[in-house]
């Protein structure tokens, strides 16, 4: 079944986008300072993205949620098992994914979140999934 912009009920979203936006920069901040040496910014990283996805988990984006968790679970994964570059990158490009996602969908763009699907394998690709 298709879905249009309308059929996507943008007001729950539009009350804690901003929270979002901010937990989504701060991780990919924290992510920025891990990448240049500063391990203890994972953990930040993590926490953010889990207020992140608590938030989204709200809206009832089911797609999106389910694309954040793995990503919380990824960055969760480098604090535990240790980060590289390459998994440190793809954790902000997933970040910038998300933030562009919701700039779509809160400027009226249909909810697809298959669009998200290629970088949703290399998540779990990247977990051992």
């Amino acid at each position: 079944m298709m879905h249009s912009a309308a059929d996507t009920d943008l007001g729950p979203l539009s009350w804690v986008k901003g929270e979002i936006d901010l937990a989504l920069g701060r991780s990919a901040e924290a992510l920025t300072l891990a990448s240049a040496g500063d391990n203890s910014q994972l953990r930040f990283a993590h926490t953010h993205l889990h207020q992140a996805h608590g938030a989204l988990s709200i809206v009832g984006l089911d797609g999106l949620t389910q694309f954040s968790e793995a990503l919380e679970q990824l960055v969760g994964e480098l604090t535990a098992d240790g980060a590289t570059a390459d998994r440190i990158a793809l954790a902000k490009r997933a970040i910038a994914a998300m933030r562009q996602f919701l700039d779509e969908l809160a400027a009226g763009s249909a909810n697809q979140p298959l669009r998200l699907t290629p970088l949703y394998e290399d998540i779990q690709i990247a977990r051992g999934q």
